[in-house]
């Protein structure tokens, strides 16, 4: 039976879940804060993405550079790439009141306040479905201290999809409860705005959600009710399309967006160990992010696959689905469960795509949690047997199975020994951790049986202990597989660069080879290695098509060494080795001299850098470049500039095209037979990639060529770059080694003139001869205006709806809900 009481308890227990939530975090993150000197430093993702992110994106917003990124790879869209990382979260928008300075010292108290509200979120949603709300924070801070939550500190851009969550369920149960109108519309909006790709994963679980609740009858079905919630979805996505409809332009062109799964893959797992780690990941706290030590071969490194309830794991889950044989609750975790299992289910709430990701189980976390404190909050000691027992065995035999199976291994020598956890130090310390939950669980329930007034302070007491115990750990833990000590962080990397004393490394490009991600991006300096996914998916072919393989970064390797001719490199730094006589400074690349060593750094010039912008003399078809090997295609590119035939015969005064002319190339072109990969050759026609030289001296001799036809000027602005050029020779085309986008538009000498895409996604514009040109780019970002234009018109038909329907205002009264068992006399005595 269902039952709805009132609590007239007026304790602000909203603000405690938060204070709670926020109070714990500090016990967490200050420590580490006081460590690295007002810093919160952490490992991986987290300091080479987070916090330059952070800081390039305050800086680019406090100085009007909101159009295209020069700081990021070879150039981004700025709203497009960061929109998923930081531009929806109201924690960021937090920082852009303060001085740049401060920034980075932000990330430990904004982590702080993430926490807190996810509890307060939690707190939210669940307040409805227990009798009592003090067992609502409960449930705020379980959700907000989570297996989930905790192991995505590691991505921190995560937290703002686990606060908005419980709010958008929160929202559609106002919504069917008390005919509140606007809301939904509200919660949805805010849902899009802060993170498009979790976003898509809350549609599919929404809509499962209103569907099961439907079949359970929590939901009572009206034509009317149903479409005014249909238009306040629609309204809610619309007002999100100032920011939602340029990113989801933006991410077109990236090719992961397009990987599907098909066959076998999208039936079960090919690896099995995923089976098993998805398992572990609800009775343990999870493996840290790229070290799977449960399962070390289940290939899953970075995707979230975490769900642990602190303390109580899996006890009051287990004897929910056991005890409650029917209900929303129960059918919704089944549900749940089978799609983890199954992968083209799971790939459903992250756009279908083949990569293996359980960034959703914050979503099944959640409900996991609202089933916990509804058994605490009608505590029931065989319903605490019937989940505890299971719980306990379950957890103890994979323990036995992982940290006592014989193995045998060949590295460094055959050997023999027990345990099959990648780190049996760290699995033993993480099973002790469960097994001390489930401890304080069982001494939990033993103190009700004795003093049962004590039963909520016992609670609370213990479950703080446990989260600030279990999640130091776990965050040390995962702080010692740092791949650069904190150390270096503090005084070479978030320093800025302040001690480089090179007076142009602003205006030119520069290589950090084989050092920690983005270093560039911390001292703020354009550079040709990045760390970041989203990027524009001109720049993800360019490098594709030359040899480097761009997927979550730019990492061109020294055996590329003509891309730095080509993107014009002028400085090349890597890391210092104190040990190295000074006389043994030398690069693995041609062509460069040492200048001198400062903020931890060797730092080298290319003795041939050519300056941004330059002309050809030569030019080849994309076929001519496609039938050469990866091997050189860096080079051949400082020999001709790449064209499709289009192209070659739309400036054939200057390539040289004539009717006929690669008549040949297309139809003896065999792309499956196999050629000389230098010299490809075709019947009837003749390459001029024939004639080229690979080599080292053939480099320097095209970089000084290109030299010698290169910009006067060159620098970027705040919405574009602007060049001078002084073309000796006839019209020709004039490259910028920058990515090529639909926003681009470029004016040389005042005339708007058309951009063309060349080398596989670059650029170049004409340019007359026989004189100087002022070249100008300007960027306008893709669909933005639009975006603009239908988000106004959303909150306007928004306002319109909320004045007819008196928005807003309750048309019943709060209620909560909640199932107990009725006629028995210890459920009376209960409540």
């Amino acid at each position: 039976m269902v039952l709805n009481r009132i609590d007239h308890d007026k304790q602000p227990y909203s603000l405690y879940a938060f204070l709670w939530a926020f109070l714990l975090s500090a016990v967490l993150i200050v420590p580490v804060m006081i460590y690295d000197q007002g810093y919160f430093l952490y490992y991986g993702d987290f300091n080479v993405q987070q916090i330059p992110f952070y800081q390039l994106a305050h800086d680019s917003i406090q100085n009007g550079e909101m159009g295209w990124s020069h700081l990021t790879d070879l150039g981004a869209n700025f709203i497009g790439s960061y929109s998923f990382y930081v531009l929806g979260s109201p924690f960021f928008w937090l920082t852009v009141l303060l001085p740049s300075a401060w920034v980075p010292y932000c990330i430990g108290p904004l982590l702080m306040l993430k926490l807190g509200f996810a509890s307060l979120s939690a707190y939210i949603y669940i307040r409805r479905y227990v009798r009592h709300k003090k067992f609502a924070v409960i449930g705020g801070v379980l959700y907000a201290f989570s297996g989930f939550s905790v192991y995505n500190i590691f991505f921190f851009h995560f937290h703002e999809a686990i606060i908005i969550f419980p709010l958008l369920l929160a929202a559609l149960d106002e919504f069917h409860a008390t005919k509140r109108k606007g809301v939904v519309a509200l919660a949805v909006c805010a849902a899009a705005l802060v993170n498009y790709y979790f976003f898509f994963g809350q549609v599919v679980f929404v809509i499962i959600y209103y569907v099961v609740k439907l079949i359970s009858k929590s939901y009572r079905f009206h034509f009317r009710e149903f479409f005014a919630l249909a238009f306040e979805c629609v309204a809610g996505f619309a007002m999100s399309m100032i920011l939602l409809l340029p990113s989801v332009a933006a991410i077109t062109g990236n090719y992961r967006v397009a990987e599907f799964l098909y066959g076998w893959d999208a039936v079960v797992y090919p690896k099995g160990q995923r089976y098993v780690q998805i398992l572990v990941s609800l009775f343990f706290p999870g493996d840290v992010p790229a070290k799977n030590n449960f399962t070390p071969s289940a290939g899953a490194k970075w995707s979230s696959v975490a769900a642990y309830i602190p303390m109580f794991s899996m006890t009051y889950v287990i004897a929910h689905l056991r005890l409650k044989k029917r209900g929303f609750f129960r059918r919704m975790i089944i549900i749940l469960l089978i799609m983890a299992g199954i992968p083209i289910l799971n790939s459903t709430f992250q756009f279908l795509n083949n990569n293996y990701y359980a960034r959703w189980f914050y979503m099944l976390t959640l409900l996991m949690v609202l089933v916990t404190v509804q058994s605490l909050d009608n505590f029931n000691i065989y319903e605490f047997k019937r989940g505890f027992i299971p719980t306990a065995v379950i957890t103890l035999v994979i323990t036995a199975l992982i940290g006592l199976m014989p193995d045998e291994t060949d590295k460094p020598i055959k050997s023999f020994h027990i345990g099959i956890a990648e780190s049996p130090k760290r699995f033993w310390v993480f099973v002790i951790a469960a097994i001390c939950g489930l401890a304080l669980t069982l001494l939990i329930a033993f103190c009700y049986q004795k003093k049962r007034k004590w039963f909520f302070r016992i609670t609370v007491i213990a479950l703080s202990l446990f989260v600030a115990t279990y999640s130091t750990m776990y965050m040390w833990s995962a702080r010692s597989y740092a791949d650069r000590d904190d150390e270096f962080m503090i005084n070479y990397a978030l320093n800025g660069g302040k001690d480089i004393t090179i007076d142009d490394v602003k205006e030119v490009r520069s290589d950090f080879y084989q050092t920690s991600d983005n270093m560039g991006m911390f001292w703020q300096i354009p550079n040709i290695q990045a760390f970041h996914s989203i990027v524009p998916g001109s720049l993800m072919n360019f490098y594709n098509n030359v040899g480097v393989q761009r997927d979550v970064g730019s990492r061109p390797s020294t055996d590329h060494y003509g891309l730095r001719g080509l993107l014009s490199v002028k400085y090349l730094f890597e890391e210092d080795d104190p040990d190295a006589a000074a006389t043994a400074y030398s690069t693995h690349m041609p062509g460069y001299r040492y200048l001198r060593t400062e903020n931890g750094f060797d730092a080298y010039e290319n003795e041939h850098y050519v300056p941004m912008g330059f002309t050809y003399d030569r030019f080849i078809t994309k076929e001519e470049y496609d039938d050469l090997s990866k091997d050189v295609r860096h080079l051949a590119l400082l020999k001709a500039m790449v064209l499709t035939q289009d192209q070659m015969e739309k400036y054939a005064d200057i390539t040289g095209y004539t009717d006929g002319m690669y008549l040949n190339l297309n139809f003896s072109h065999d792309p499956n037979k196999s050629q000389d990969v230098h010299y490809p050759k075709y019947e009837g026609f003749k390459s001029i990639t024939g004639d080229f030289v690979y080599d080292e001296t053939s480099y320097f001799a095209d970089t000084e060529q290109l030299r010698e036809h290169s910009c006067t000027s060159f620098r970027y602005t705040k919405d574009g770059f602007e060049a001078q050029f002084d073309n000796q020779g006839m019209d020709n085309l004039l490259f910028f080694s920058i990515p090529y986008e639909e926003g681009w538009t470029a004016y040389v000498n005042g005339e708007k003139t058309e951009v063309e895409e060349v080398d596989a996604g670059l650029m170049a514009v004409r340019v007359p001869g026989r004189q100087t040109s002022e070249i100008k780019f300007v960027y306008h970002t893709p669909l933005l205006k639009e975006g603009c234009i239908i988000s106004g018109a959303a909150v306007v038909a928004l306002a319109i709806y909320l004045i007819i329907f008196k928005g807003f205002r309750a048309k019943r009264k709060f209620r909560r809900t909640y199932r107990i068992k009725q006629n028995t006399k210890k459920m009376r005595r209960m409540l």
